[in-house]
């Protein structure tokens, strides 16, 4: 078992932070939980950078708005390549809602900061797009240099995951001094066969909970709060008003993706979400 003092997600999706939770590994939110991150290089430069530019508003393009399921604006930053898709409400204007996200990532910032600061071991852990490569030994290397240049005197453990197709657990394929590749399955399927851009963590999670731990930080007050939260918002997500909107944000999806691909075979639009984050260009 390997012990860190802290630790948190790089992305590429809010699945990492829930698995990192699940695992007694994470306590509180920090920027990149409910984010579509486009890499982990790219995460590590902007944390890196103290966040500079993460929600600058001019930067901001709008890309979808979702009336069912999660009732949000979903905006993309241009500059960053960062996606941000459960933090703007529908139902508050543009600048309410912009004022209150702003404010909340600048505390996520912030304990994100102290956290790393506090700590003498940390770990950073990634779980890549799907439709993407293992990035290089050498790009997994640079990424950790970025972390501790910044933070002088922590040291920084990276665990990196990507798709091995067909996977029954997560296994290692390399570790070296700061830096452990695994390879497991983790595309979650709609019953049609349709890859959405969520993942299935049972293989994460078990493999976290088997060989990381990390102190809980929290009171026992604090720790049932938490609790109740997070049990009202799984009862309102799936079995209270959202359950019937879900049913009809995947069908809608799924159609969606139809379009999607007919398009692309004319030649007429890409095929492949990631290219709203610009994930195509990144260095591998």
């Amino acid at each position: 078992m390997k012990n860190y003092d802290f630790c948190f997600g790089c992305g590429f999706s809010c699945g990492v932070t829930q698995a990192l939770r699940s695992a007694n590994l994470q306590f509180a939110s920090l920027p990149f939980d409910w984010t579509a991150t486009p890499s982990f290089p790219r995460a590590a430069r902007i944390a890196a950078a103290d966040f500079a530019h993460w929600l600058d508003r001019e930067d901001l393009e709008l890309i979808d708005v979702r009336h069912s399921g999660i009732n949000r604006r979903i905006y993309f930053n241009r500059r960053t390549g960062f996606g941000f898709v459960h933090d703007f409400s529908l139902f508050k204007s543009p600048d309410d809602a912009y004022a209150e996200v702003a404010a909340k990532y600048e505390r996520r910032a912030e304990r994100f900061r102290k956290c790393v600061e506090a700590s003498r071991k940390v770990l950073a852990v990634c779980v890549e797009w799907p439709i993407l490569g293992r990035l290089r030994d050498e790009t997994l290397d640079e990424t950790r240099r970025v972390f501790e240049t910044r933070f002088p005197g922590v040291a920084f453990d990276l665990l990196y995951f990507h798709v091995a197709e067909g996977a029954k657990a997560a296994k290692v394929e390399s570790e070296r001094p700061g830096v452990t590749v695994v390879g497991c399955e983790y595309r979650k399927y709609f019953e049609n066969g349709e890859l959405h851009h969520e993942i299935d963590n049972s293989q994460i999670l078990d493999f976290l909970k088997d060989n990381y731990s990390a102190p809980d930080p929290r009171s026992e007050e604090e720790k049932s709060r938490y609790a109740a939260e997070w049990r009202r918002q799984d009862r309102e997500r799936w079995h209270g008003k959202g359950a019937f909107d879900t049913m009809v944000n995947r069908s809608a999806f799924r159609l969606y993706r139809k379009l999607e691909r007919f398009l692309a075979r004319k030649g007429l639009a890409p095929q492949e979400h990631a290219m709203w984050f610009g994930l195509e260009n990144e260095p591998r």
